[in-house]
């Protein structure tokens, strides 16, 4: 064979090794971002190329669902990209795991951040990921359907008690009073049930992450008002496979009157259906305590194994320019300066600007992955019908014990 044609062939295997670990050659930022982020991921790469013509990006397209384990597999694998885009909740795990490098050097303007969002993505007094975009979920309802059950839609629910009527109220031949989810990415249901948790003095794990609460009394009981909303029939019948998505689906095609979701959605639902007069409340709460939600949110992580982070840190640093952060997100910016762009001054956002004081940070723990997933799995097997929900939590809390 000649040394022309063996070259070619090294080169194409190398090409194809590049492209299935993430790897990046010299000058060039290979930057993960999840589908719900592409199109405007795209403006912002032509725009930092512009002004960085020397660094080229290599921009890869993630999916949610599956994505915290194949995050944690390119970390581990020593062919991570040069940047990845993460929950503020898997950062630190990270950290603790020597699996991405610090990013002090890249911060600029600390005072113009929402403290929280530095705060969840802070260990061993480092910043460890970059964050960009923060929320919260709400409950977004349908106010033509609070009419035509006789419910004032100028008054939604406030308290646990008054959500369960108005779910019963909504619910009849063909449509479902309130959807919760039961299937899907994991983090989806982590989001839209652990603040039920929260209101009632529960959790999966303590805030130190020493002790597991899942199956106190406070969690069991704040597990069993979630799932009861599928057993007793007020949920779509199709919970167990539903997640985020698949609820605002059934919102727009309104056989779902009432869901928890973020911001994300009100645009997606304005679009599809404009018939839809949409109202947005806070998650009701136990009579007598306050709400709660969890403060989610994306951050950049650069891997320990980046093949280029010094580039990496200036496309880093580009992105978290407060009016690329407006850009990006598609909920609230981290930055308090973005936050006062003109598309952040929708009306119906005020309801999640009013939750995110309510928000908290989920537990730091290296091994928060797998210990969301036992939950989850705890989660189906009440939805399926195979165990009660002390039982269901009890399991959880005997596997999450040997990951603390």
């Amino acid at each position: 064979m000649k040394n022309s044609t063996i070259k070619t062939m090294l080169a194409g295997a190398v090409s194809v090794v590049a492209l299935s670990s993430g790897m990046a050659f010299a000058g060039e930022v290979v930057w993960w971002t999840p589908n719900f982020n592409e199109a405007r991921a795209r403006e912002l790469v032509t725009k930092f190329q512009e002004a960085h013509p020397e660094i080229t990006v290599n921009l890869q397209i993630t999916t949610t669902d599956g994505l915290p384990q194949r995050v944690l597999t390119a970390l581990q694998s020593g062919a991570a990209p040069d940047v990845i885009d993460v929950q503020h909740g898997w950062v630190n795990g990270y950290a603790q795991n020597n699996l991405v490098i610090p990013l002090d050097d890249v911060l600029q303007d600390r005072e113009d951040y929402v403290p929280a969002a530095l705060d969840y993505v802070t260990f061993d007094n480092q910043l460890w990921g970059m964050p960009y975009r923060i929320e919260s979920i709400a409950v977004i309802y349908n106010r033509g359907h609070f009419t035509e059950a006789g419910l004032d839609p100028e008054n939604p629910p406030q308290t646990w008690d008054e959500l369960v009527a108005a779910g019963e109220a909504l619910t009849r031949d063909g449509r479902s009073g309130f959807a919760i989810t039961g299937g899907g990415e994991v983090g989806n249901t982590i989001f839209r049930s652990m603040p039920f948790m929260w209101m009632n003095g529960g959790g999966i794990i303590s805030e130190d992450g020493t002790q597991v609460l899942v199956n106190s009394p406070e969690t069991v009981e704040a597990v069993t008002f979630y799932t009861d909303f599928y057993k007793n029939g007020i949920s779509p019948s199709s919970t167990l496979e539903n997640d985020g998505t698949a609820n605002r689906r059934l919102f727009i095609a309104e056989t779902v009157s009432m869901y928890q979701a973020g911001q994300f959605d009100v645009n997606s639902i304005k679009t599809e259906n404009p018939n839809i007069d949409i109202g947005v409340m806070t998650i009701p709460h136990p009579e007598g305590k306050d709400t709660a939600a969890v403060l989610g949110g994306w951050s950049f992580v650069v891997p320990a194994d980046a093949k280029n982070p010094d580039e990496a840190k200036v496309l880093v640093g580009f992105l978290a320019e407060a009016e690329n952060q407006g850009a990006l997100t598609d909920t609230f910016p981290a930055r308090l300066s973005a936050m006062e762009l003109p598309r952040f001054d929708d009306p119906i956002l005020q309801v999640y600007k009013q939750m995110l004081p309510f928000g908290r940070p989920a537990p730091a723990h290296p091994n928060w992955v797998q210990i969301t997933q036992a939950y989850f799995d705890g989660i189906q097997r009440i939805l399926l019908g195979d165990e009660d929900p002390q039982t269901a939590m009890d399991g959880a809390a005997e596997e999450i014990e040997a990951l603390l």
